[in-house]
């Protein structure tokens, strides 16, 4: 296997713990705050980290490092929105449906979309023909989601 995909999948698997540990806390904090509120705090001071690592890289390699086309301003402007839904979201249904079947349901999301893009060829990479047993994963997955939601 390439060490490229090695280190890919540790990576992954190393920002999955970071997704569990935020939608967590985000889960408990949207409890006692509202999920909108925590969509909207969560982001605004994800936002104020930002800016002080920008002022960094402004002091440490100058103002080029800035310089990037409107399109990608719209482009990051609309990801940064869906980040605060995404957020809301997390909130909301993990109060729920639990931590668990919660992030599982999300991945099953994740997924069944991005085996969609991969199929299709649109996610900037070269395109993965859907197969028997790429389906046959999701179909597992989502068994996986059916019996980790709450039966209650």
């Amino acid at each position: 296997m390439k060490t490229s995909i090695i280190t890919g999948a540790l990576v992954a698997l190393l920002t999955g713990l970071a997704i569990g540990t935020q939608a967590t806390i985000s889960s408990r904090v949207g409890g006692l705050i509202g999920e909108f509120r925590t969509g909207l705090l969560s982001n605004l001071m994800g936002g104020l980290v930002a800016v002080i690592f920008m002022l960094f890289l402004l002091v440490y390699d100058g103002s080029g490092v800035w310089k990037v086309p409107s399109a990608i301003i719209a482009i990051l402007t609309l990801s940064g929105t869906l980040g605060i839904f995404i957020i809301t979201g997390i909130s909301f249904s993990l109060q729920r449906a639990g931590i668990a079947a919660g992030l599982a349901t999300i991945i099953l999301g994740q997924l069944a979309f991005s085996f969609l893009i991969d199929s299709l060829g649109i996610g900037g990479v070269e395109q993965i023909p859907a197969s028997l047993a790429r389906i046959t994963g999701l179909a597992v997955t989502a068994f996986g989601v059916y019996l980790l939601l709450p039966k209650g």
